[in-house]
């Protein structure tokens, strides 16, 4: 067996093991891969910059602590993933360059390690937003920090673990030419399945699955007798749902056409080179789309939040309990104040809250050409455990 200088096989280097010879579209769908994967690297590289700021210098812009919102956490690792997956499709630009895509080398590793490590930790922490949002609506409460933390770090560990068990498993050669990237070869489809493809459709279709759940259950106590939302909370509800399922949808559209193809081809369907590169450009996109939706949703995930409770307090209020900027008022993560203004979030239950104002004339005011109003604020809540 004849080897390169580094001890490589000679026949890694040869079709099909690696693409000798690259064609206009394949040139030109690669040149769009690495477009698309450069705009989620500014996109994803500056909002990871903007919550990191944030979350340093929250003192300044809010009342309690960015980095104590798990929903914005959650949402800051998801970037984080997305991140790590444009680095790896940026490296197509190498194999425009060079108009081959030859391996296994430290390129074609490098750029199969991080599409991996990216792929699977996106897909997790997308379910783990569903199952964070869901818990939220039914169980009306957060994780305690501690637990949180170490949910983060336990998700980050197993794509650590699963992207580390390839080339443990497989080999030092176990990254090479997929299609028009660099990933797991064709020669390891056990290893596809196990390490990639089953734990994409998991999430893809355990996060719609988590969601109906907690639709569900929003469902059932919006049209319970016994619990009356107003009707001008049915807007604000219906933008909490929408907000809570953005992310898996998003995730399930841009990635569902990629893990079909690659699926069809275990099947022995093949299916052509512009298929993937039309696929690899949707899922390349997952960084600047979600950075986007993030804006679109900040004001639900965080705004909200910080202003839910954040009435000033009244004169001449007979209130037990008042909502404003003290110190002291632990304010809720992001779905808890959305839930909130439907009367939905409180520890341990559901709380229902109206205020009543009342006007008392004053007959023993001074003069009697005016009479002096007095104004009360009275606050009656209805919890549910």
């Amino acid at each position: 067996m004849t080897t390169n200088s580094d001890g490589v096989p000679s026949y890694y280097y040869e079709a099909p093991n690696s693409l000798l010879s690259m064609d206009s579209s394949i040139y030109n769908g690669l040149l769009a891969i690495g477009c698309l994967a450069t705009v989620s690297l500014i996109f994803t590289t500056s909002l990871l910059s903007f919550i990191t700021w944030r979350m340093i210098d929250w003192k300044s812009h809010y009342v309690s602590a960015v980095g104590r919102n798990q929903s914005v956490v959650l949402i800051y690792q998801l970037i984080l993933a997305d991140f790590l997956q444009s680095l790896g499709f940026l490296i197509s630009f190498h194999w425009v360059a060079e108009r081959q895509i030859i391996g296994p080398n430290a390129t074609c590793f490098t750029q199969g390690w991080l599409i991996q490590m990216g792929d699977v930790a996106s897909a997790f922490f997308v379910l783990s937003i569903a199952i964070h949002t869901t818990y939220q609506v039914v169980m009306s409460r957060s994780l305690s920090y501690k637990t949180f933390t170490c949910c983060i770090l336990g998700i980050w560990g197993l794509a650590v673990l699963l992207t580390s068990l390839a080339p443990i498993v497989g080999g030092r050669y176990v990254f090479q030419r997929a299609g028009v990237w660099c990933w797991i070869s064709s020669g390891n489809e056990g290893l596809r399945l196990s390490l990639h493809y089953i734990w994409i459709f998991i999430v893809e279709f355990g996060s719609i699955i988590v969601y109906a759940v907690g639709f569900y259950y929003l469902f059932r106590f919006r049209h319970s007798d016994s619990i009356q939302i107003p009707g001008s909370s049915i807007e604000a509800l219906r933008k909490a749902r929408t907000a809570m399922l953005a992310y898996a949808l998003v995730y399930t559209v841009l990635s569902l056409p990629l893990a079909a193809g690659r699926m069809a081809s275990m099947s022995n369907n093949e299916l052509s080179d512009e298929y993937y590169l039309f696929a690899g450009a949707l899922f390349t996109s997952s960084g600047w789309v979600d950075t986007i939706l993030y804006t679109l949703t900040r004001r639900a995930l965080l705004s909200d939040e910080l202003n839910v409770y954040g009435r000033q307090p009244r004169p001449n209020t007979t209130n037990a309990t008042t909502y404003g900027n003290d110190a002291g008022f632990q304010r809720q993560s992001s779905t808890d104040s959305i839930l909130a203004k439907n009367g939905f979030g409180s520890i341990g239950g559901i709380k229902m809250e109206r205020t009543v104002k009342v006007e008392l004339d004053d007959l023993e005011s001074s003069g009697t050409s005016q009479r002096g109003v007095q104004e009360y604020y009275a606050t009656a809540e209805a919890f549910k455990p």
